[in-house]
């Protein structure tokens, strides 16, 4: 499709939350196509999530049955940084973690995570705008848990493909994809198979798990492939973008709705480095009132 960024965000809301999401690749589409119940015991590797049909997929990533691209391509990485101020302590979610849970403080327990060079973990960049269509590489992701803890914050699949959720450790997870449909809730037991959960629609979604539900995380599903999300150290990697034109460079932080874009020019087999960098500034606290000083009046109640 041609159409801006603009005119897709205000076309559907929840995908205002990931630029690019809809408008993506000026061609016909945009990418490809071990648990027990909650109450019973082992695992199986038979999906529970309610299956997205072969055609609903096909009409949203491409609608009109291109080949995938065959020609150049070139890739794009680089080291997503951010300024401003730091991200404040989430001291909430921190009360709610139990003493076991390892991992999950250095997660969860700020707004977003960026360490002291200021590299920026857990967001979202795309490469839009090019000629072709490119494919989803696999059928699906594999999500873990450990320690109480996601990989990242911040998954991103192409439309059509599974999230598999595995436990790492000691720890049970019964993970639940919020925004979709699951027939049933299923447990991804240590050492056991994976749980698999399918994304009904291109949006955002929340993946959580139902016995620690500080254990949050964005899932983007998109439609196209050409994404990657930064680790602990910043960095992205995107292969396979079809070359010899300019696209746009896109990252997105979800937990801030911060992004930034850039126009790039992708040259045949190489490596195009781009560094990108996002500014957070901290939200002001709204005034409190102020309580009278008129004599003989009763002081007025100060709302927190």
């Amino acid at each position: 499709m041609n159409r801006s960024h603009a005119a897709v965000l205000a076309t559907v809301v929840v995908a205002a939350a990931i630029p690019g999401a809809l408008v993506g690749c000026k061609h016909s589409g945009h990418g490809s196509a071990a648990a027990g119940s909650a109450s019973a015991a082992p695992a199986t590797s038979a999906p529970r999530a309610i299956p997205v049909p072969a055609e609903v997929v096909q009409q949203a990533v491409n609608p009109k049955g291109a080949k995938p691209y065959a020609g150049p391509t070139g890739t794009l990485a680089g080291t997503l940084t951010i300024s401003g101020d730091p991200p404040p302590e989430q001291s909430k979610v921190l009360e709610s973690i139990p003493a076991k849970c390892a991992r999950a403080p250095g997660m969860y327990g700020k707004l977003f995570r960026v360490d002291a060079q200021g590299r920026l973990a857990d967001a979202l960049v795309t490469v839009t705008g090019y000629q072709g269509f490119v494919p989803a590489q696999a059928d699906a992701k594999t999500v873990t848990g450990r320690g109480c803890a996601w990989d990242t914050r911040t998954f991103a699949l192409t439309f059509g493909q599974k999230l598999q959720v595995k436990s790492r450790g000691r720890t049970a997870y019964v993970p639940e994809l919020r925004g979709g449909h699951m027939a049933s809730q299923m447990v991804a037991i240590p050492g056991g198979s994976a749980v698999t959960l399918l994304p009904n629609q291109v949006g955002r979604f929340q993946l959580v798990d139902s016995m620690h539900l500080f254990m949050k995380a964005d899932v983007l599903v998109l439609k196209y492939a050409t994404f990657d999300v930064t680790g602990a150290d910043g960095a992205y990697e995107i292969k396979g973008v079809p070359a010899g034109g300019e696209v746009t460079l896109t990252a997105f932080l979800p937990q801030i709705m911060a992004h930034v874009d850039r126009k790039v020019k992708v040259e045949p087999g190489k490596t195009t480095q781009v560094d990108l960098q996002l500014e957070y500034k901290k939200p002001a606290e709204p005034a409190k009132p102020a309580a009278s000083t008129k004599p003989g009046s009763k002081p007025v109640p100060v709302i927190p």
